[in-house]
Protein backbone atom coordinates (compact mmCIF):
# COMPACT_ATOMS: atom_id res chain seq x y z
CA UNK A 1 0.00 0.00 0.00
CA UNK A 2 1.52 3.35 -0.85
CA UNK A 3 2.19 5.98 1.75
CA UNK A 4 1.08 9.41 1.35
CA UNK A 5 4.65 10.71 1.88
CA UNK A 6 5.71 8.90 -1.02
CA UNK A 7 3.60 11.11 -3.33
CA UNK A 8 4.98 13.98 -5.37
CA UNK A 9 5.52 17.07 -3.68
CA UNK A 10 3.69 18.75 -5.84
CA UNK A 11 -0.14 16.48 -4.93
CA UNK A 12 1.08 17.07 -1.53
CA UNK A 13 0.68 21.04 -2.25
CA UNK A 14 -2.04 21.02 -4.36
CA UNK A 15 -4.33 18.56 -1.75
CA UNK A 16 -3.23 21.49 0.44
CA UNK A 17 -4.87 24.27 -1.21
CA UNK A 18 -7.86 22.49 -1.59
CA UNK A 19 -8.36 22.38 2.50
CA UNK A 20 -9.86 25.34 4.53
CA UNK A 21 -7.96 27.42 6.34
CA UNK A 22 -8.29 25.60 9.98
CA UNK A 23 -7.69 22.32 8.11
CA UNK A 24 -4.86 23.29 6.24
CA UNK A 25 -2.75 24.76 9.36
CA UNK A 26 -3.73 21.33 11.09
CA UNK A 27 -2.01 19.60 7.93
CA UNK A 28 0.51 21.72 8.09
CA UNK A 29 1.41 21.00 11.38
CA UNK A 30 1.67 17.08 10.98
CA UNK A 31 5.27 16.46 10.23
CA UNK A 32 8.58 18.92 9.76
CA UNK A 33 7.88 18.06 5.75
CA UNK A 34 4.48 19.28 5.18
CA UNK A 35 5.52 22.12 7.47
CA UNK A 36 8.76 23.22 5.25
CA UNK A 37 6.41 22.54 2.36
CA UNK A 38 3.13 24.21 3.02
CA UNK A 39 3.51 28.00 2.91
CA UNK A 40 2.48 29.95 5.62
CA UNK A 41 -1.02 31.88 5.18
CA UNK A 42 -0.84 35.40 4.75
CA UNK A 43 -1.97 38.21 7.35
CA UNK A 44 -5.00 38.56 5.30
CA UNK A 45 -5.91 35.17 5.50
CA UNK A 46 -5.56 34.68 8.88
CA UNK A 47 -7.55 37.31 9.54
CA UNK A 48 -10.67 35.57 7.26
CA UNK A 49 -10.23 32.61 9.30
CA UNK A 50 -10.79 34.51 12.81
CA UNK A 51 -14.55 35.10 11.39
CA UNK A 52 -14.92 31.19 11.10
CA UNK A 53 -16.40 29.04 12.94
CA UNK A 54 -13.36 26.78 13.37
CA UNK A 55 -11.40 30.00 14.96
CA UNK A 56 -13.67 30.89 16.95
CA UNK A 57 -14.71 27.35 18.73
CA UNK A 58 -10.86 27.69 19.48
CA UNK A 59 -11.10 31.64 20.37
CA UNK A 60 -7.61 32.33 18.53
CA UNK A 61 -7.10 35.31 16.85
CA UNK A 62 -4.39 36.36 14.24
CA UNK A 63 -1.19 38.06 15.69
CA UNK A 64 0.42 41.12 12.65
CA UNK A 65 3.78 39.94 13.08
CA UNK A 66 3.94 36.25 14.08
CA UNK A 67 1.67 35.67 12.19
CA UNK A 68 -0.39 33.07 14.10
CA UNK A 69 -3.52 32.04 15.39
CA UNK A 70 -3.16 32.21 18.72
CA UNK A 71 -5.55 31.73 21.63
CA UNK A 72 -7.23 35.27 23.14
CA UNK A 73 -5.03 34.45 26.64
CA UNK A 74 -1.88 35.26 24.64
CA UNK A 75 -2.86 38.76 24.07
CA UNK A 76 -3.48 42.04 25.82
CA UNK A 77 -7.66 42.25 26.31
CA UNK A 78 -7.49 45.54 24.16
CA UNK A 79 -6.16 44.04 21.67
CA UNK A 80 -9.56 41.93 21.79
CA UNK A 81 -12.43 44.46 21.97
CA UNK A 82 -13.62 47.49 20.01
CA UNK A 83 -11.59 48.74 17.15
CA UNK A 84 -9.11 45.82 17.55
CA UNK A 85 -11.33 42.94 17.81
CA UNK A 86 -12.60 40.10 15.74
CA UNK A 87 -13.80 42.11 12.41
CA UNK A 88 -12.67 45.28 13.88
CA UNK A 89 -11.54 47.76 11.44
CA UNK A 90 -8.15 48.04 13.18
CA UNK A 91 -7.89 44.07 13.52
CA UNK A 92 -5.19 44.19 11.33
CA UNK A 93 -2.76 46.25 14.11
CA UNK A 94 -3.57 43.19 16.66
CA UNK A 95 -0.09 41.63 17.96
CA UNK A 96 -0.05 39.02 21.00
CA UNK A 97 1.75 39.28 24.15
CA UNK A 98 5.29 37.79 23.00
CA UNK A 99 5.61 39.88 19.76
CA UNK A 100 4.62 43.41 21.91
CA UNK A 101 7.68 42.36 24.27
CA UNK A 102 10.28 41.44 21.49
CA UNK A 103 12.11 44.55 19.82
CA UNK A 104 10.65 45.51 16.39
CA UNK A 105 12.43 48.44 14.22
CA UNK A 106 14.50 49.80 17.20
CA UNK A 107 11.60 49.30 19.62
CA UNK A 108 9.48 47.32 21.45
CA UNK A 109 5.91 47.93 21.59
CA UNK A 110 5.59 47.31 25.20
CA UNK A 111 7.93 48.74 27.22
CA UNK A 112 9.46 48.93 31.00
CA UNK A 113 6.02 50.23 33.11
CA UNK A 114 3.70 48.96 30.83
CA UNK A 115 0.76 47.67 32.17
CA UNK A 116 -1.40 44.91 30.60
CA UNK A 117 -5.42 43.43 31.39
CA UNK A 118 -5.12 39.29 30.23
CA UNK A 119 -8.17 37.50 31.07
CA UNK A 120 -8.61 40.25 33.49
CA UNK A 121 -5.83 39.92 35.30
CA UNK A 122 -2.98 42.47 35.61
CA UNK A 123 0.19 41.82 34.48
CA UNK A 124 3.23 44.95 34.56
CA UNK A 125 6.60 44.66 32.52
CA UNK A 126 8.57 45.72 35.68
CA UNK A 127 10.41 48.82 35.69
CA UNK A 128 13.07 47.32 38.23
CA UNK A 129 13.71 43.96 37.40
CA UNK A 130 12.68 44.57 33.57
CA UNK A 131 10.65 41.09 33.57
CA UNK A 132 6.81 40.69 32.60
CA UNK A 133 5.11 39.48 35.69
CA UNK A 134 2.15 39.58 37.83
CA UNK A 135 1.86 43.25 38.87
CA UNK A 136 1.21 45.04 41.91
CA UNK A 137 -2.03 47.00 43.35
CA UNK A 138 -0.85 49.62 45.99
CA UNK A 139 -2.62 50.17 49.38
CA UNK A 140 -5.16 52.62 47.34
CA UNK A 141 -6.27 49.51 45.08
CA UNK A 142 -4.24 51.32 41.97
CA UNK A 143 -2.05 49.34 39.49
CA UNK A 144 1.54 49.84 39.83
CA UNK A 145 4.74 49.80 37.36
CA UNK A 146 6.56 47.00 38.96
CA UNK A 147 5.60 43.53 39.08
CA UNK A 148 4.46 42.00 43.08
CA UNK A 149 8.23 41.16 43.84
CA UNK A 150 9.62 44.00 43.56
CA UNK A 151 7.25 46.03 44.78
CA UNK A 152 7.57 47.49 48.24
CA UNK A 153 5.05 49.42 50.53
CA UNK A 154 6.74 53.11 51.29
CA UNK A 155 5.89 52.77 55.21
CA UNK A 156 5.90 49.09 55.91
Amino acid sequence: MPNFLHLPPELHVLIASFLPIGDRLQFRLTCAYLYELITRPSHEELLLTESTDWARNRDVYACRYCLRLRPAGLFADRMLRRRRGRSGRDSDKRFCIECGLQPREGTARYGPGAQLTIQGHFYVFCLSCRRFQPGAVDRLGRHTSECVECWRQPYS
